[in-house]
């Protein structure tokens, strides 16, 4: 009688437990929600075997009132590429490659600027953001080429540290370590992963090709705060040449069988899809991250940060938390681990730089962990990036504010006309129309309407995706003009 009495009190105990930090969790979101202005949140909570929470909040476009769902679809982003790393583990596991294998051995078209690099690069290199070469995600941001294309424009990239001797975080390795798996199994990245993880743990509405979101039709939108405007629409990010470091799409129900299967360590009906030993490989520390962290390292004051495959690690409370984060333009992504406490937690929003999501993860930490509601993660969080925010944008308008009005430009308007080329980022073509000028890069990829500001530099308007304006720098050299240079990338007129 005592044990049935002690053990249902134990359960009212637990549960009541579980329902108070529910309730404090919901109240913590919409909070969250209300002060960084996001249209729409998921959250999903798995512990153990089961799932403490899963729930949705707001719409899927802030100017409808279609409401977000457990099936609505958001970017995964960065996320992606922990699904990329577990794909070559499975290669790994099925002794058709190995983490130390040269990837010029696996994938005789890799190529980088550095010789040396090339030659000893390695298939795990690929997935640490430690080999030496830079980030130049412009060129898929400004440009629609081939993934060929654009890992030949890439293969121009000049080294910026000692292989292994650093830290940049590098979206394009991630493309080729998609290719990687395509020459190994035969299979498009897309297929294998689909066929060898996807497929076997259910995800119903994960979709591995962006182009493919629309015809789902249950969506989100991506949104962005205009300094000028407030919430507008930003365009979708339609890039699946970059596809393999970020282009899949999810929703609440698909990630919730997610964090069940990777705190399950990938078991499903009894089958492994990972060996284990290959699965905790993903989740060592691979590479020290220093002081290349996210801003909220202010916050948890770790005493290490560092990379696995395919996930940012660091100590939290005395715990390691295995995470990464997904940002695209106008659409968020968080995924945290607690491998030890077999605790995990997803978050998807639809605005840009809303993050609140980290927030979210260190409070479920907090809550269902140490049943601790001492920290106000809200105000910190939010405090700390709005300070970050208004820096930005104070230095963003102080561009605009000394201007020399009674400067003249060098040349007529007509003379700056013309094709300007760069070996690594396209073509720019510049045309006068009427008593106006307007830029076109890589054939209407970014098209832009061109205002004279002073001396020989113009401005455009808007950027859609970024809502910012650019400046355009015309080099004159013996009254002509020899290039022109945006995005901090020099384009040399050509005629």
């Amino acid at each position: 009688m005592f044990r049935t009495v002690f053990f249902l009190f134990y359960l009212f105990s637990i549960n009541s437990f579980s329902q108070s930090n529910i309730s404090i969790l919901d109240e913590f979101i919409l909070e969250g929600k209300e002060m960084w202005k996001i249209p729409g949140i998921s959250v999903v909570v798995v512990k153990n075997d089961s799932t403490l929470y899963k729930k949705t909040f707001g719409k899927k476009n802030y100017f409808k009132d279609e409401k977000v769902d457990t099936k609505t679809i958001f970017s995964m982003a960065s996320t992606t590429k922990a699904l990329i790393s577990m794909s070559l583990g499975i290669l790994v596991d099925r002794d058709s490659l190995s983490w130390d294998d040269k990837v010029i051995d696996v994938l005789p078209s890799f190529k980088l600027s550095d010789k040396y690099i090339t030659k000893d690069a390695r298939v795990k290199d690929l997935l640490t953001h430690n080999l030496g070469i830079g980030n130049e995600d412009k060129l898929w941001t400004t440009d629609s080429t081939s993934i060929e294309e654009m890992l030949l424009k890439f293969s121009r990239s000049p080294k910026t540290y000692p292989l292994r001797g650093g830290y940049k975080y590098q979206n394009i390795m991630y493309v080729i370590a998609g290719e990687v798996i395509r020459n190994v199994s035969g299979k498009s990245w897309q297929d294998f992963m689909k066929i060898n993880i996807l497929d076997k743990i259910g995800l119903e509405c994960t979709k591995t090709w962006s182009k493919d979101i629309f015809n789902y039709g249950n969506y989100t939108y991506p949104h962005q705060i205009d300094y000028d405007e407030g919430i507008v629409n930003v365009p979708f990010t339609i890039s699946d040449q970059i596809g393999a470091a970020g282009m899949m799409w999810s929703c609440a129900d698909d990630m919730e069988k997610y964090l069940h299967f990777l705190l399950n360590k990938t078991q499903i009906l009894g089958e492994n899809i990972l060996k284990e030993e290959t699965f905790n490989y993903l989740f060592k520390p691979h590479i020290i991250v220093g002081d290349s962290f996210y801003p909220t390292a202010e916050l948890t004051n770790p005493d290490w940060k560092t990379y696995g495959l395919g996930w940012y690690q660091h100590d939290y409370r005395g715990e390691k938390i295995d995470f990464h984060t997904g940002s695209l333009q106008g659409l968020v992504a968080i995924i945290g681990l607690i491998r030890d406490k077999n605790i995990g937690i997803h978050v998807f929003a639809n605005l840009d730089h809303a993050e609140l999501r980290h927030a979210i993860m260190y409070k479920v930490m907090d809550l269902f962990l140490f049943n601790d509601d001492t920290r106000d993660w809200n105000k910190e969080v939010f405090d700390l990036y709005y300070e970050m925010d208004l820096k930005y944008k104070d230095s963003y308008l102080n561009k605009f504010k000394d201007r020399d009005t009674n400067s003249k430009m060098s040349l007529r308007l007509e003379d700056y006309e013309g094709e300007y080329i760069s070996d690594m980022y396209g073509r720019i073509i510049i045309k006068k129309d009427d008593e106006k000028m307007t830029l076109d890069i890589n054939n209407g990829i970014k098209f832009f309407d061109l205002d004279w500001w002073e001396y020989d530099i113009f401005i455009t308007d808007k950027d859609e995706k970024w809502r910012e304006k650019l400046f355009v720098n015309f080099n004159i050299e013996d009254n002509k003009v020899y290039s022109l240079k945006i995005y901090n990338e020099e384009f040399k007129k050509v005629n």
